[in-house]
């Protein structure tokens, strides 16, 4: 198999993102631009530097009906989701191209190519005390659902993987598959209550504020690379809200890679 490097994953990732900005729009669904990718967008016009992947929000109701409408296969780019995949373990999608294939550490239960992370929207309670009291529960079940995925690795410290081992001892009753479900059911609990404020409930660890639910109610399109997507309109609200001051650098020890990855070309 032919070894995809850095440079030419960007491109596909982009290519990904584009089936999905050219499907949301004739299809009436919203999208922003999400986390370290909205922030590269307005900090580097593009990704940062030293990163390696997209993330994209979905308000609650577009991202159903996505992963519902969303055809089988197009232009290579396929979606996998719990709606669509029946040995599917995540609580949020992946949109990935089908003619490569990725190894990552944390393996997914099918071969997803080089994708980019589709993350719903939930609503969260607008009181801090119980968005604190909520968040601490939230945080801590998907800390235990990723004990069950994370593989014991040799280069690792023993500690780390001796809490590892417990872990996954500890969970042996349960699947990935079954602790997902359960996460995507906790993560929509104040929806529908008339609350003001979003949160990635399913995977968001290192955005630690909810923001304004009306920040996914007017976008924009800005450069990315040498493409335009699309982001929220007040992206300094949402930008300030994740990284305080967002266009200031983080330390040179903090500017490296997070993903552990090895993308090819299908045969």
């Amino acid at each position: 198999m032919k070894t995809i490097n850095l440079a030419e994953l960007k491109v596909i990732q982009m290519d990904v993102l584009e089936v999905i900005d050219k499907f949301c729009t004739e299809n009436n669904m919203h999208y922003s631009l999400a986390c370290g990718s909205f922030l590269g967008a307005i900090r580097h016009k593009g990704y940062i530097p030293w990163d390696d992947d997209i993330d994209i929000y979905m308000p609650r109701e577009d991202y159903e009906r996505f992963v519902r409408i969303f055809p089988e296969e197009l232009n290579h780019i396929k979606v996998a989701s719990m709606e669509r995949e029946s040995k599917w373990n995540r609580a949020y999608a992946q949109a990935y191209d089908n003619r490569t294939i990725m190894n990552e550490y944390a393996k997914t239960p099918i071969n997803v190519g080089v994708y980019i992370d589709v993350y719903p929207l939930d609503s969260v309670p607008d009181s801090d005390v119980e968005w604190i009291r909520y968040n601490k529960l939230r945080r801590t079940l998907i800390r235990t659902y990723e004990l069950k995925y994370i593989p014991i690795r040799w280069d690792r410290s023993i500690l780390r993987n001796i809490v590892l081992i417990l872990g996954k001892t500890l969970l042996l009753p349960f699947n990935s598959r079954q602790m997902a479900k359960f996460i995507s059911r906790f993560a929509q609990r104040y929806n529908g209550k008339g609350y003001n404020r979003s949160f990635e409930c399913v995977q968001g660890m290192l955005q630690k504020s909810p923001f304004q639910s009306s920040l996914m109610t007017e976008f924009t399109r800005t450069q990315f690379e040498d493409r335009q997507f699309i982001i929220m309109k007040d992206y300094d609200a949402y930008l300030s809200n994740g990284y305080g001051n967002y266009m200031q650098l983080p330390p040179k020890e903090k500017q490296v890679p997070h993903h552990q990855f090895k993308a090819y070309w299908k045969d």
